[in-house]
């Protein structure tokens, strides 16, 4: 089963010269995981994903993160798709 990670990090910054500036780090992980996994297994993926953007050095006043898993269900069945 494929699951995608996305976060994204972001807040105000000072610049000089400017009336409003924001930095952001945005960034998407793709993983192949069994269907066993357990939903803290992938909320430790998340947690790591989080760590990643959060680390370009300065602290971020947002961080938003969102996990999906694609499905279609087919005859009655649930197919994981990727």
């Amino acid at each position: 089963m494929k699951i995608e990670i996305e976060v994204k990090a972001f807040g105000k910054e000072n610049i000089e010269g400017t009336i409003d500036a924001f930095k952001s780090t945005e960034l998407t992980r793709a993983y192949y995981l069994s269907e066993d996994k357990t939903l803290a297994e992938v909320i430790t993926l998340l947690n790591k994903a989080f760590e990643e953007a959060e680390s370009n050095g300065e602290e971020s006043e947002h961080c938003l993160g969102k996990i999906v898993i694609r499905a279609k269900k087919e005859k009655g069945e649930i197919h994981f798709l990727g």
